[in-house]
């Protein structure tokens, strides 16, 4: 402690420091409780005029009835300073004293753009079942005997002393051994899965537990829970990074809540989405051509495959880039082969997988047709289609009605097709699809878009 205060009184000499004014309408509480922890906090008027680099804070910590051991201190990390130091000095009458200290440089304004600095959180440590521990603003004074914290003025000779109007004493008491006992929370999620499940040992005397989500200094309560419960699910977005933690309350007659302490942070990645627009089309005679839309968040894919739609699929490929969106494998003419895709999410030590996709079988592309019309006749044309041994045309009266097979040609260089205007109505939407024979078999490819001829 000597040492930390033998640097914190030589660098006041070097500092600069608004002077703090009491303003009891600018701030809120400077100590506050919640459960068994007090936030600390330190309010300053608008307009000052210099940046505040340097602060020192006394608390006394003593307990009325019960049994406690050393109570903690943790510096909220958005704090700025060079020297953060919290000494807890046992004293002789059984109280605590907690020196805080901020130090730092002649540019650096320990309280930034606000008005208001949250120093940190104490912990009061009770170990009986029954407890009753007060927390006051110690050390020096002001002019009128309230409680105050000390700086130094510009000239950086005299310590100063500035008000806290906001210093009332609080009071840390409860009969419940859930504000001694750490709750020890476990957290999953399925692979494909966006539903977090939470479950945790009970404590005794608890009316329920509060589950959070923790961003930094934002804790977010995420769910509640019963006395009884065990265990929770909820909902996350696909491709999201998360931590966790829980704490039990006990409700008061008032109906508000004390709660009990947080447990240790859990860390959970929930992974990508389902791949989707998955399609897997022959390029040729000996390739396939898989293609997909990019899934947010993925870092690759995997791809698998299997020669029966209900058989053992196979990884045939990992892609190790999340922006990728196609790869060509072989695939030989004539041979039926599914394939099925996941995307992935690689951290270090840790891939989480997404949801499989749905089994794709290997298929002739879809033909890119075109039809015109002239004196009643409809004329159909398109682009040869790479291993097709064939193809069929549909023919319906709606676009999103029932098709009818009107011609199979079974040439795979053929390219056209005419055929007079059906009677019966003066528009006719058709479309088209090149099959591939397997084993004696017709196996349809994938449709063209649907085109429309109307008579002239």
């Amino acid at each position: 402690m000597k040492k930390w205060m033998n640097i914190l009184w030589m660098s006041f000499l070097l500092f600069i420091i608004a002077p703090l004014t009491a303003d009891a309408a600018q701030g809120n509480k400077n100590l506050t409780v919640d459960g068994n922890q007090v936030a600390v906090s330190v309010d300053i008027p608008e307009g000052k005029t210099g940046v505040v680099t340097s602060l020192r804070m006394q608390l006394k910590v003593s307990i009325s009835s019960g049994t406690m051991n050393a109570p903690t201190f943790a510096f909220n990390s958005a704090v700025k300073s060079e020297i953060k130091d919290a000494a807890i000095l046992s004293q002789e009458d059984g109280t605590y004293l907690v020196d805080l200290i901020l130090s730092g440089k002649k540019d650096k304004d320990i309280f930034g753009d606000n008005t208001s600095l949250k120093l940190g959180t104490l912990t009061v440590n009770a170990t009986s079942e029954e407890f009753k521990v007060k927390v006051a603003v110690a050390g020096d004074l002001d002019g009128s005997g309230n409680p105050a914290v000390k700086y130094m003025d510009a000239n950086g000779i005299t310590a100063m002393t500035a008000s806290l109007p906001n210093a009332e004493d609080v009071l840390v008491d409860t009969q419940h051994k859930m504000f001694r006992e750490t709750p020890k929370l476990k957290a999953s999620v399925k692979n494909g899965s966006k539903s977090v499940s939470f479950s945790w040992e009970k404590i005794d005397g608890a009316d329920g537990y509060e589950i959070y989500e923790v961003n930094g200094d934002k804790v977010t309560k995420v769910k509640d829970a019963s006395a009884s419960a065990t265990t929770a699910s909820a909902n996350f977005g696909y491709a999201t990074t998360h931590s966790f933690k829980i704490r039990a309350f006990m409700q008061k007659e008032d109906g508000s809540r004390a709660y009990g302490k947080y447990s240790n942070g859990v860390n959970i990645v929930v992974g990508p989405d389902k791949v989707k627009e998955f399609s897997p089309q022959y390029k040729d005679k000996s390739k396939t051509t898989l293609t997909w839309k990019k899934t947010s968040g993925a870092s690759g894919y995997k791809i698998y495959r299997s020669a029966k739609k209900n058989g053992k699929y196979t990884q045939v490929k990992d892609i190790k880039k999340g922006q990728t969106t196609a790869c060509t494998l072989n695939h030989p003419s004539g041979k039926t082969y599914y394939y099925k895709i996941k995307a992935y999410i690689k951290n270090p030590g840790q891939t989480v997988y997404g949801g499989l996709s749905t089994a794709k079988a290997g298929k002739t592309k879809a033909p890119q047709l075109k039809v015109s019309v002239s004196s009643k006749v409809v004329s159909l044309k398109w682009a040869k289609v790479p291993r097709s041994a064939g193809y069929k045309i549909y023919r319906s009266k709606t676009k999103s009605g029932k098709y009818k097979v009107v011609k199979t040609i079974k040439n795979a260089s053929t390219v056209r097709y005419a055929e007079t205007m059906p009677s019966g109505s003066k528009t006719w939407y058709y479309k088209i699809c090149a099959f591939e024979k397997q084993k004696n078999k017709n196996i349809n490819g994938n449709y063209s878009t649907v085109v429309k001829a109307k008579a002239k």
